[in-house]
């Protein structure tokens, strides 16, 4: 089972080159296939060597599959089969990634893996995305060459496998987290806030902060070195400071993720309260001819720069409010769990500018560590 960790963990850190399809509206990466496959593995495997621990998160998860899938189901009314059958893919990888965190945590429980197994194959892995990152640094650091198959064209930045800076930058939040909690190697955190530094990603820059600060008790003297850091980098670092103050600039992200948010309010105005069905925004930007066309073209899931208003067009209230419950319920066992608090507020952050939940890696990572966060406290 530990191979079978590692290997999962290594081939999606391993990005975009893992893709095997991104044409027709369908995208096939070899870490998906092998994911699905490795849950049934361990599903197996835990039938016969093993105990099920039922507990809120799984249970609350459970019940928004189900509601989202049925909210999806009925959308076939309105449009053609095979799309929706596309949609219903994503369904299927977004559970996918809950339940191989929530079978690590079995296992782990079960003392099939141990805890210290665990942190070696996340110190592994870790090793490896730093790896993929200084290539990427060297021989691909001008990614306007890719512009014409869709990707942004970031020079001189940080974008790792992922091939975008600012989904990099929150995954290395995601792992100084988890260091700081659970690895607890000096050079993993050092590394890690190197790497978002130079990713130059707004969102993941204040992520990080934001993240610092919580994780380290709070003081008068460090919110004030915190504004002090900060402003110092700003002086600088001239490729950083740029970024932040190029807002109002039309051709900058920021000004083009203020346009995302105003079509995906549109769609949820014109969505009943149940929404429109999982990641089928796009569909329903054309259906209710809203979406400019303009964001089809790109390399996302679904056009929308938010993860939570994804979730309220897509699931509507109902949807977006168990969700969030949900997520919650992580941050509670038999007390509080700091970590995972400090990674949830992270996440509700970030993911108000890019949809950092649903990306599949950080979207794993992100389950996974919230399941350790309860190994802690169990």
């Amino acid at each position: 089972m530990r191979h079978l960790i590692l290997i999962n963990l290594l081939l999606f850190s391993s990005g975009q080159s893992a893709a095997l399809n991104r044409s027709g509206g369908l995208n096939i990466y070899l870490f998906d296939i092998l994911v699905i496959l490795s849950n049934f593995v361990i599903f197996g495997y835990l039938l016969k060597r093993g105990k099920f621990r039922i507990n809120f998160p799984l249970l609350s998860f459970i019940l928004f599959i189900l509601f989202t899938l049925l909210i999806t189901i009925l959308q076939i009314y309105y449009f053609d089969f095979l799309s929706q059958f596309l949609i219903l893919s994503y369904l299927l990888r977004f559970s996918s990634y809950f339940f191989f965190g929530y079978f690590v945590y079995i296992l782990v429980l079960n003392n099939l893996v141990s805890k210290e197994d665990l942190k070696r194959i996340l110190t592994i892995n870790f090793w490896f995305v730093t790896a993929l990152n200084a290539l990427q640094l060297v021989f691909l650091n001008n990614l306007s060459e890719l512009a014409r198959f869709g990707w942004d064209p970031h020079i001189n930045r940080l974008a790792g496998s992922f091939l975008d800076p600012n989904f990099m930058a929150f995954y290395l939040c995601l792992y100084f987290i988890l260091n700081r909690y659970f690895l607890k190697n000096n050079y993993i955190e050092y590394i890690a806030i190197i790497s978002i530094f130079l990713t130059v990603s707004r969102n993941g820059i204040l992520t990080f902060l934001i993240i610092l600060l919580l994780s380290t008790k709070i003081t008068i003297k460090k919110i004030i070195y915190f504004f002090l850091i900060f402003s110092l980098l700003l002086l600088l670092v001239p490729q950083v400071f740029n970024r932040f103050t190029q807002f109002s600039d039309s051709n900058d992200s920021s000004y083009q993720r203020l346009n995302s948010w105003n079509e995906g309010l549109k769609v949820a105005n014109f969505s009943n309260f149940w929404g429109v069905g999982f990641n089928n925004y796009r569909n329903s930007a054309e259906f209710y001819k809203i979406n400019s066309g303009q964001e089809l073209v790109k390399n996302s899931a679904n056009s929308v720069d938010s993860s939570l208003l994804f979730i309220l067009i897509t699931t509507g209230v109902f949807g977006l409010v168990v969700f969030v419950i949900h997520l919650i319920s992580f941050t509670f066992q038999n007390k509080l769990i700091w970590q995972n608090v400090v990674l949830l507020v992270g996440l509700l952050f970030n993911s108000l500018f890019i949809n950092s939940l649903f990306y599949p890696q950080t979207c794993l990572f992100l389950y996974l560590i919230l399941f350790i966060g309860l190994l802690e406290e169990s």
